[in-house]
């Protein structure tokens, strides 16, 4: 499986984006691959697939310290 987290460097979704690879690297045993992205990007993409996106939901996905990341957990999962 590869993941691609694509996020946004001009509004320093960097830490973000190291937050969930960590996480999937704990859950999955995958290092997801970093890149940046478009203003205001965070997208998740598995095998290529868009699993999340910041730009059609308008929202980040659920995320620490709440929930850890489940959201994004729970789409990989189901695919």
């Amino acid at each position: 499986m590869d993941i691609r987290i694509e996020y946004c460097v001009q509004w320093d979704y960097k830490p973000k984006a190291l937050s969930l690879r960590r996480t999937l690297e704990a859950e999955f045993g995958i290092v997801a691959e970093l890149k940046p992205g478009d203003v205001g990007a965070f997208e998740v993409f598995v095998n290529d697939n868009l699993i999340f996106s910041k730009f059609q939901l308008g929202r980040f996905p659920d995320d620490p310290p709440n929930v850890g990341w489940v959201e994004i957990i729970k789409l990989i999962k189901e695919m």
